[in-house]
């Protein structure tokens, strides 16, 4: 897709073409295979001056710009944000932040509880087992 003219003001946010992150904005729209990131020319870089950060927006289909991520307080994006960007694409099937981090908590509670039933198994009830059989119990 090509010929996406973006609005230079978007909700008091302007269009960002400075030579300072004008890599990362070739980048994002061309791609960076060093990255593995295919490029998208529905991305801008908007700056927000009233907080003085950097955003990304993307047109999506319905032909509206929504917000995809921010930069902090005069925090300029470089690389990592193409890094960001490949990690959270959705349609490489890649888990995003929050779903790996439920993922691997929920495989720390798996272990943890696995060496529970493993320790009650080799320790506990043999012991048990021993004490009602001496006790007449069994």
């Amino acid at each position: 897709m090509t010929g996406i003219l973006a609005p230079e003001i978007l909700d008091g946010r302007r269009l960002w073409i400075d030579p300072v992150m004008a890599d990362v904005i070739h980048k994002l729209h061309t791609g960076d295979a060093t990255k593995g990131w295919s490029g998208d020319p529905r991305l801008e870089v908007y700056f927000e001056p009233t907080k003085r950060r950097w955003e990304l927006w993307r047109l999506e289909d319905d032909n509206e710009y929504r917000l995809v991520c921010r930069s902090a307080p005069d925090v300029v994006f470089d690389d990592r944000l193409i890094e960001l960007l490949v990690a959270n694409d959705k349609q490489r099937g890649i888990a995003t932040l929050g779903e790996r981090i439920v993922a691997q908590n929920d495989e720390r509670d798996r272990v943890v509880q696995q060496r529970n039933d493993d320790h009650i198994n080799e320790e506990v009830i043999p012991r048990m087992n021993y004490a009602l059989r001496k006790d007449g119990l069994i």
